[in-house]
């Protein structure tokens, strides 16, 4: 026994031994194959480096697209209440590749059809016939860039149209449909704000970038622009796959003052005026009282008989002579320096005062006004009046009105975030004449364009505070905040209060009993001065026949929220002088309107109105939604159908018993779903008339139907 056990133990060692020197081999044999394929992976991985790098480089090279700069979106534009003035919009060139590698004749022959049915249905721009016509033009021609929408189409409308057969198959080897981004500039309220706004280059710079030409695309062009990327192509088959290397910084966006709402009253009242009155060319602003911010700015360039369209900005950039809204200023230097009060009184004659030898003052109404009142010579537009107010205080020392004007900052320059605001002149006083402090006083020999005028104005309605008008409140981007601009005093105190309350007073004046008594208006109080001054030739000479019309005004009186101020150039037809007044009228009337807010607490209720609701008949489940709604009683019943029964004299809403061969009562129905029921019991509908219910039907009520038939449904209105 112990012998056998010595030899099966012996035997086992030897198994073991045997498996181990075979493990050994198999170890050796593969330990040597694992050398020999590292050392031709390493062999070849040397040749591909050294030997065969020129022909992989080539090929790399052959698989990859030069890099190319990635374009990001232009900064958008918004009003005061982040309304989109310019927006960047994506736009898609959509083709067909017809000799594309994969391309199947079949594929697309068999669904050219239904793809025309359905890209006339989504564009509406040409029938399905003819978009069949085009596609198998493109197709007979075998083109490899054959447009598949005559159009660029929306973001949307390639999304719908990637949905369509043929197009949603998605290798686009085998479809060959190809599509190109393009990035266009919307202005969603079209021409609203056009010239403020501005425009954009025709054509890119040489990096692909397109730049603003004018108005606030220009003055923010650096910030709207954005940084390029950097893309790389590769070619993955079937096609070529864009990489980024970096990424676009697109455009911040700029936040403007303008108000939609008062920008379009503005736009349409100026153009009515144009309209009516005639004349080259006018302007309007409107600007915020208590900040300076610039709600609607509005220019109209006549481009043919009654055609007008914006072209210049002429509130800001014309150089002109105010004429007679400038005479409020002259008043209010004379009563801040206390030589006169609102009821002095002044000899205005006949209309003509000669000053000194052969210098003539002339009023515009022939024999004068005779002597009247500082306040009164106001009302009327005096020259006389007001030219002799300003010598008797200022006739001997000419320089303290001029440095009572600069003390004011009158003409302290205006520096508006768009381009091409000029800088208003008056001569020094050094080189003025005889004649220049009376010319001076009612709007001749100094020149300044509209919104310095209207900023005056403005400070008076602000009570002396005056403010420095804008454009723009913000720029934000990506990383936040990139400038923000808080509304700036130019002048605490232009005059004082005594002086401002007194001028207050006198322009109220002057819409109530005055030359601006046109304008007065029973909605808003408005308080302001007309102003007239004569155009002039190319040659430099006065047109006594050409006048330039103005208004400036501020509302409401009483608390004044919005100044305006409006010029009208050379209106020819009807009563001239009424054509600014009549603007102002409008957007005053108008604006007020849209702001005038009554509290529901305030509402007096009506004891005698009495409102009933009608209720339709239709499905139970939204009858019975309306129901709890509006608070009226819930049907009784339980069917699927409520309606009108003919026999029920108290028109009590009822389960009606819809069967599918017989003709039910849809009259009292909700159009929407009595529409539903007769599609569904296999009628073809026609409908008349207008209206959310059903008044009378052509089948009677329980009328067997057989096939399918026809029914005519009139629409309207129930009787409560």
């Amino acid at each position: 026994m112990e012998e056998e056990r010595e030899k099966k133990l012996s035997r086992q060692e030897e198994q073991k031994e045997h498996r181990l020197r075979q493990s050994y081999r198999t170890y050796k044999i593969i330990g040597g194959m694992l050398l020999v394929a590292a050392l031709l992976v390493f062999g070849k991985t040397f040749l591909t480096a050294t030997t065969d790098a020129p022909a992989w480089r080539k090929l790399n090279a052959n698989m990859r697209r030069a890099n190319q700069p990635s374009q990001p979106l232009r900064g958008n534009i918004y009003s005061d209440e982040d309304h989109p003035l310019a927006i960047s919009v994506p736009y898609y060139d959509t083709r067909i590749d017809f000799r594309a590698g994969g391309f199947v004749d079949s594929l697309f022959t068999a669904n050219v059809d239904s793809l025309a049915y359905q890209l006339s249905s989504l564009l509406k721009d040409r029938s399905a016939a003819s978009y069949r016509q085009h596609l198998m033009q493109g197709y007979s021609k075998r083109s490899r860039s054959w447009p598949v929408a005559t159009r660029e189409v929306t973001h949307s409308e390639l999304q719908e149209m990637l949905r369509m057969p043929y197009l949603r198959t998605r290798n686009r080897n085998v479809s060959g449909f190809t599509t190109s981004r393009y990035i266009r500039r919307i202005r969603p309220y079209g021409s609203l704000a056009q010239r403020t706004i501005g425009s954009l280059r025709r054509d890119p710079d040489s990096l692909g970038i397109t730049h603003g030409s004018s108005g606030l695309e220009l003055a923010f062009d650096s910030v709207l622009c954005g940084k390029q990327g950097l893309d790389a192509f590769i070619f993955v088959p079937p096609r070529w796959i864009r990489d980024p290397i970096k990424l676009p910084t697109n455009g911040m966006s700029v936040y403007t003052t303008i108000n939609v709402t008062i920008q379009d009253i503005t736009e349409r009242a100026l153009r009515s005026a144009l309209e009516e009155y005639g004349g080259t060319w006018a302007c309007a602003i409107v600007m915020e009282v208590a900040t300076g911010q610039i709600k609607a700015l509005s220019n109209l360039d006549m481009a043919g008989e009654g055609h007008y369209i914006e072209r210049t900005n002429h509130a800001l950039a014309d150089l002109l002579e105010p004429g007679s809204t400038f005479k409020a200023i002259s008043i209010l230097t004379a009563l801040d320096e206390g030589y006169v009060t609102p009821s002095d009184t002044v000899d205005t004659g006949s209309g003509r005062y000669t000053y000194r030898k052969g210098l003539t003052i002339v009023d515009w109404k022939a024999g004068g006004f005779g002597r009247v009142t500082v306040r009164e010579a106001m009302y009327q537009s005096s020259n006389v009046g007001v030219a002799k107010t300003v010598l008797k205080g200022f006739e001997k020392r000419p320089e303290d009105f001029y440095n009572k004007l600069m003390g004011m900052n009158i003409f302290s320059p205006i520096r508006l975030e768009i381009p091409g605001t000029a800088v208003a002149r008056v001569a020094d006083i050094k080189d003025w004449g005889p004649g220049t402090l009376p010319w001076v006083s009612f709007g001749y020999s100094v020149q300044m364009p509209p919104i310095y005028t209207l900023r005056f104005f403005n400070a008076v309605a602000n009570g002396g505070k005056m403010m420095e008008p804008y454009l723009v409140s913000r720029v934000t981007g990506e990383g936040g905040t990139y400038y923000e601009r808080e509304p700036q005093v130019i002048n605490k105190q232009i005059a004082g209060r005594a002086a401002i309350d007194s001028l207050q007073s006198i322009l109220r004046g002057v819409v109530i009993q005055g030359t601006g008594k046109r304008i007065n208006t029973p909605n808003v109080t408005v308080s302001g001065k007309s102003g007239t001054a004569q155009c002039i030739d190319a040659a430099g000479r006065y047109m006594n026949n050409r006048h330039r019309y103005s208004f400036a005004a501020y509302f409401p009186a009483e608390k004044p929220k919005y100044s305006c101020m409006v010029v009208i150039n050379a209106p020819y037809k009807g009563n001239l002088s009424a054509a600014p007044g009549a603007v102002i009228r409008s957007i005053a009337e108008q604006v007020s309107a849209t702001q005038h807010k009554i509290r529901l607490r305030d509402v007096q209720s009506d004891s005698t109105a009495v409102f009933t609701h009608v209720m339709g008949g239709g499905l139970r489940s939204g009858v019975e939604r309306a129901a709890h709604m509006t608070g009226i009683k819930r049907p009784k019943g339980s069917a699927d159908w409520v309606g009108y029964l003919p026999e029920d004299s108290l028109r009590r809403l009822s389960d009606l018993s819809i069967r599918m061969n017989t003709m039910p009562n849809v009259v009292g129905m909700a159009t929407s779903d009595a529409l539903y029921l007769c599609e569904t019991l296999g009628l073809s509908v026609t409908c008349s008339g207008r209206g959310g219910y059903i008044l009378h039907q052509t089948l009677t009520p329980g009328t067997p139907l057989r096939g399918r038939g026809a029914i005519r449904l009139t629409l309207g209105e129930p009787k409560s």
